[in-house]
């Protein structure tokens, strides 16, 4: 099992992440110059259709509330944001590359031994909890599902999500498509928007750079692919084992990633569960 695992997850994972990285900090001297380039964000404003009526009402009626908005320098800043973390999180990870190394040699080493001495273990830390063992058995099942249902529901369906829209960006001709496979996959850990926060504007793009046909095609991907794809995983894997918020899990997520960098992504799921179903375990205890 520890080779499996080390054939088709560890190496094949290692390797993507290295090309999104070194994607990554390609990535960021363009980012860079199409930053300096922005000069006159009401000029690209006023020429598109319906939308520049739209934003004339708007700042009108913030001026009346006295409330003055700069697009231009958010703008900037945003994509100063973006970019600074793009290139913090690929230089950490090259720079830190035998740290990285190192750590893969210790995650194969404790897989090994979970599968050899995980049920030994379990048992151990069951009989050491001082609670009934009702209580455990609750805290253990619930912990269980729930595990089950964000990290094999969730995290799954946003890999599958993410590969599905590299695949998708790559054969429409965008540039750095495994990139924005990747924002894709962290996209679709947002409750609101989802994946289409990424490839919405990805197949926008391809409308006005690519070609219609290219953007139409994207749109049919992004419709009927990559975001139709949630309504089947999610269902089958999830079902009703766990009550998370899914905005909670949100924004557990984005703590996760700025704390703990790309491992966050799996380790923030866990953590909530855990708090969530310790302040369920409390409740049934003292409140109810």
């Amino acid at each position: 099992m520890t080779l499996i695992i080390i054939m088709f997850i560890l190496i094949p994972g290692t390797l993507l992440i290295m090309f999104i990285t070194d994607q990554m900090i390609s990535l960021y001297p363009t980012l860079t110059k199409k930053i300096s380039s922005i000069r006159d964000f009401n000029y690209y404003i006023e020429h598109i259709p319906f939308v520049s009526d739209f934003y004339q009402k708007f700042l009108v009626s913030m001026e009346n509330f006295n409330i003055k908005i700069n697009f231009e320098e958010t703008l900037k800043a945003i994509f100063n944001y973006i970019a600074n973390f793009i290139i913090s999180q690929g230089k950490s990870i090259f720079i830190n590359f035998t740290l990285f190394v190192i750590g893969m040699i210790f995650v194969i080493i404790t897989i090994f031994f979970l599968f050899r001495d995980g049920k030994r273990l379990y048992f151990f830390v069951y009989e050491v909890i001082p609670l009934s063992v009702k209580e455990k058995d609750i805290l253990f099942t619930k912990f269980y599902n729930a595990i089950n249902g964000v990290v094999l529901g969730i995290v799954l369906t946003a890999i599958v999500q993410g590969i599905l829209a590299g695949i998708g960006y790559y054969f429409a001709g965008i540039d750095y498509a495994f990139f924005w496979g990747f924002m894709t996959f962290l996209a679709s850990f947002f409750p609101i928007g989802g994946t289409a926060l990424v490839w919405v504007p990805v197949a926008t793009y391809a409308f006005f750079g690519k070609g219609v046909f290219t953007g139409i095609f994207l749109s049919i991907w992004g419709v009927f692919v990559i975001s139709m794809i949630d309504n089947i995983i999610k269902p089958i894997i999830i079902g009703d084992k766990t009550s998370i918020h899914p905005m909670v899990l949100a924004f557990a997520l984005l703590g996760g990633l700025n704390l703990f960098g790309f491992v966050g992504i799996f380790l923030a799921p866990i953590i909530v569960v855990f708090v969530e179903n310790m302040l369920t375990l409390f409740k049934e205890k003292y409140l109810d």
